[in-house]
């Protein structure tokens, strides 16, 4: 396993997480909060690495654009109260 998908799964559940304890949700759920959260981040990674954008990149990694996709996620999961 390449190092910056570790990275990029770590980094997805930790977001997971602290939505879910944001939410006070059930722990069930923190598995499909996971996979919204990693599907954003890998779909904005892949989606900067075409554009060519390198904001704060950490190795293979950018931090800035991959934050934002999953901050989108969880901001759309809270708009639709899941």
């Amino acid at each position: 396993m390449p190092p910056w998908l570790l990275l990029l799964l770590l980094l997805s559940l930790a977001i997971a997480l602290a939505y879910q304890l944001v939410r006070r949700s059930s722990g069930r759920r923190v598995i499909a909060y996971w996979l919204v959260v990693f599907v954003a981040l890998l779909a904005f990674e892949a989606g900067t690495e075409s554009l060519g954008i390198s904001l704060t990149r950490f190795g293979d990694l950018r931090l800035l654009p991959d934050m934002a996709g999953g901050a989108l996620a969880v901001g759309i999961m809270w708009f639709l109260r899941v």
